[in-house]
């Protein structure tokens, strides 16, 4: 357990139902990264409680961010401490810590702001030890889990609610886990989504994040810009390179 939990919760397990954001971390450095995360996170929501009365967008990228701090400041609770809403939840994989969020914060919305934030100002850097940050809609147990029906809930919103047809690419990651691979993966989700959306690895619309880490499967959607984002990886938006991102 450690004493970087929260005080106020001995609970350190990731259960089903729970969503949040799995952040990554050199080795040896979780402890830290969780702390941080859980730093930046209140932060981040907190200057979203300053900032949202007083924005006046005077570009595009202005008003994406506008955007996104009306978003994301429409699912606060209005009392609640921002210290509060996040926790750092131990796992038991090297560089992988868990940050659950309290059900009132978004994870997609506010990692893509963190993200669009850093790749706006590079310098500003507010990170030492997070390296990537994957947002999870909910979490599943992998023993118990029906993957299509978890499918399912996950992306009805954006596939199965009208609307044209959506570009959209999967990326799985599989850490320590022997019941699910890649490609029963990437095949039941793509049978969920169906074949009148098509796929399309570089120039998507959406993109489908599925994370197995040891015995739990999160699952969450993000957009085209995720790559432009270095896949929500802070650390290389504080650093940026002319080399382009591994396929």
């Amino acid at each position: 357990g450690g004493n970087w939990q929260k005080p106020q919760s001995a609970r350190s397990n990731i259960e089903s139902g729970d969503w949040g954001v799995f952040v990554t971390s050199e080795i040896g450095k979780e402890k830290k990264c969780g702390a941080e995360a859980v730093d930046l996170f209140t932060q981040s929501v907190e200057a979203l409680n300053e900032d949202a009365n007083d924005e006046e967008p005077d570009s595009d990228e202005d008003d994406i961010e506008a955007q996104i701090r009306k978003e994301v400041e429409g699912l606060k609770p209005a009392n609640a401490k921002p210290s509060s809403l996040f926790q750092a939840v131990k796992t038991d994989l090297p560089c992988v810590t868990f940050v659950k969020f309290d059900k009132s914060i978004d994870p997609e919305k506010l990692v893509h702001q963190i993200c669009v934030d850093a790749h706006v100002n590079p310098n500003k850097k507010r990170s030492r030890f997070i390296q990537r940050m994957t947002p999870v809609r909910s979490i599943r147990k992998t023993l118990s889990v029906d993957l299509e029906a978890f499918a399912r809930e996950i992306l009805k919103p954006h596939f199965h609610s009208g609307g044209p047809p959506k570009k959209y690419a999967i990326r799985p990651s599989v850490r320590a886990n022997s019941k699910f691979n890649r490609d029963i993966v990437i095949k039941t989700v793509a049978d969920v989504v169906g074949p009148e959306h098509p796929v399309n690895l570089k120039n998507y619309d959406l993109i489908i994040l599925v994370d197995v880490v040891q015995n739990v499967i999160g699952m969450s959607v993000a957009g085209s810009d995720y790559d432009k984002l270095k896949r929500f990886n802070l650390a290389e938006l504080y650093s940026p390179s002319s080399e382009p991102p591994p396929s």
